[in-house]
């Protein structure tokens, strides 16, 4: 097995078929004897490195055939492709995991669209704040919707989305007694990503408070980032890297455990932008 995955991730809904079922030799996932969660997840790392660039679209929207709850299976086929980066260390898989990303955020925002804003449900004219020839922009509807979804990283698609939208589009009436639309999705997007990098802020305030002082590293903070980067990605027992987490939780962890050489805090964004281009 050319590619053995690191880590699982647990599919509500899985999209193999027997082997009478088959539409797509190209792009099923042929259940030739019973698959449990961890094979299924091996299966479609197996079959991503079979399959060209130009296919990788066709073959998420084909897998999308066999499940109802579409952006589930997405989310968690994106999530496993995270959590299994290490795979795509070479220079090729590097450009195959840039795809397989962009595609699935496509994908994803196609699955989005439909559920925003239709018009039947148009809601009262003051609360309409441009209109257009295929469409209206309501930001207090738009509101509604973003508040139906959970994902942070959907709202964000979501709202971006809409702000484009609004900015192609050929707007024949503008609400004078509302803000511009996309000004607003624009501003709705600062708040959620304040409100992140707030959160962030604030739990490294209160792993301070917590009864251990942090370990100062005296060397080039780059340098400790590069041992954690090697324990993740480069280091191995078993098949399995010595250290198993995504970017994120590492450069979490490093930014809660250490400081800098002067009692500086670490970064959690700059510990995150080192590991990734290392």
């Amino acid at each position: 097995m050319a590619y053995l995955i690191k880590e699982a991730v647990q599919f509500k809904e899985c999209t193999h078929v027997a082997l009478h079922n088959v539409k797509s030799e190209e792009f099923d996932i042929i259940e030739v004897q019973p698959l449990t969660n961890d094979g299924y997840c091996q299966a479609l790392i197996d079959k991503v490195f079979e399959i060209s660039h130009s296919e990788i679209a066709d073959f998420i929207k084909h897998q999308l055939l066999y499940v109802k709850d579409k952006l589930h299976w997405i989310n968690k086929f994106e999530k496993l492709v995270s959590v299994n980066e290490s795979l795509f260390k070479k220079q090729r898989n590097k450009t195959k995991l840039i795809k397989i990303i962009s595609s699935a955020d496509l994908i994803r925002s196609t699955l989005i669209k439909p559920t925003t804003i239709k018009d039947e449900d148009r809601p009262a004219p003051r609360y309409v704040n441009a209109d257009s020839e295929e469409r209206y922009f309501s930001f207090y509807k738009t509101q509604k919707v973003f508040e139906q979804i959970e994902d942070f990283c959907d709202q964000i698609i979501f709202l971006t989305n809409e702000k484009y939208e609004y900015e192609q589009a050929n707007i024949h009436f503008i609400n004078p007694k509302l803000p511009e639309y996309s000004e607003q999705c624009t501003k709705k997007i600062e708040q959620l990503l304040h409100i992140r990098r707030l959160k962030e802020e604030l739990q490294v305030v209160k792993e301070e408070k917590c009864n251990y002082n942090k370990l100062q590293f005296n060397g080039n903070v780059n340098q400790l980032v590069d041992v954690f980067y090697q324990l993740s990605r480069e280091l191995f027992v078993n098949g399995r890297s010595y250290l198993d987490g995504n970017v994120n939780d590492i450069a979490k962890m490093i930014a809660y455990s250490f400081v800098d050489k002067d009692g500086n805090n670490l970064s959690i964004t700059r510990s995150a932008f080192v590991l990734a281009c290392i």
